[in-house]
């Protein structure tokens, strides 16, 4: 189960939109913000209908991201937060695919690295 304190609060979506940083892969979008305030990190997950329109086919794909989450999440430092933005091309992949490029991209730790000041 994903525990709550793990969760973005609804209202801090639009914050994370417009002040993160932003992370492409073949299956997903990552928006990154790091916080001011310690902690554990935060994930959220945000499945239009147009990857599906089948309710049960999306919480099949949030289920998969959060389980990721869960197994990986002390790989994150504590204060960033995380919102995977899923790609249509999602449904094509099977979910044991999914869950190692979730994987993948938390290993990676490029979204650690500062980008390059202009």
């Amino acid at each position: 189960m994903f525990a709550h304190k793990f969760s973005i609060p609804r209202n801090e979506f639009r914050r994370i939109k417009e002040g993160g940083r932003l992370f492409q892969s073949d299956n997903f979008g990552v928006l990154v913000k790091e916080r001011e305030k310690l902690g554990n990190p935060r994930f959220g997950v945000i499945i239009s209908n147009k990857v599906s329109k089948l309710s049960t086919h999306r919480n099949r794909i949030r289920r998969a991201f959060r389980d990721t989450v869960r197994r990986n999440w002390k790989k994150v430092r504590g204060e960033i937060d995380m919102v995977f933005l899923v790609k249509p091309s999602v449904e094509k992949v099977s979910v044991s695919i999914l869950m190692k490029e979730i994987e993948r991209f938390i290993d990676s730790k490029a979204y650690e690295k500062k980008p390059p000041k202009s």
